[in-house]
């Protein structure tokens, strides 16, 4: 959908975004990979650690690249609506756009390396990319502590 003051057309892609701190995450997966599952677990553990954590959007997420950055945006129609499998729809706050920092990909990890490869990365838009995390929710005993642990460099390749 193009926008009326000129930008570019923005992908939709099916993905979860968030912020954690001053850090935006992408979270991509195949229906039911528990793409919203592991996004409220972030927002959750975020909060038990004293850090500001949103919603950006749940399940249909808009890119947009600017300034050589990656932008996840809420698509208006689904702005600050958040699926809780088994319990439906919630309403949760959210921003409405935030700079996206590393992307996680959810789902069968049989296939990734078991030792993540901090080259490893995501092309999402224009030529741009994002680092890459493989993560399988349910074989992990902290996903949260993970993905953060890699955004501060503290795991070794």
């Amino acid at each position: 959908m193009a926008e009326p003051d000129g930008e570019k057309t923005r992908p939709n892609i099916h993905a979860t975004a968030l912020v954690v701190g001053e850090t935006g995450i992408l979270i991509q997966g195949p229906a039911g990979s528990g793409k919203s599952r592991l996004a409220a677990g972030f927002i959750q553990a975020a909060g038990v650690a004293g850090r500001f954590a949103a919603l950006v959007a749940d399940d249909q997420v808009l890119l947009q690249a600017a300034g050589g950055r990656i932008l996840a945006i809420a698509p208006e129609p689904t702005q600050g609506l958040f699926e809780v499998r088994g319990a439906g729809i919630v309403h949760v706050p959210f921003l409405r756009r935030a700079v996206m920092h590393i992307a996680v990909a959810v789902g069968d990890v049989s296939t990734a390396s078991r030792l993540p490869d901090p080259a490893l990365r995501r092309e999402l838009i224009d030529g741009l990319t994002l680092p890459l995390l493989y993560l399988q929710p349910n074989r992990l005993p902290d996903p949260y502590e993970i993905v953060m642990a890699r955004l501060e460099n503290r795991l070794l390749a």
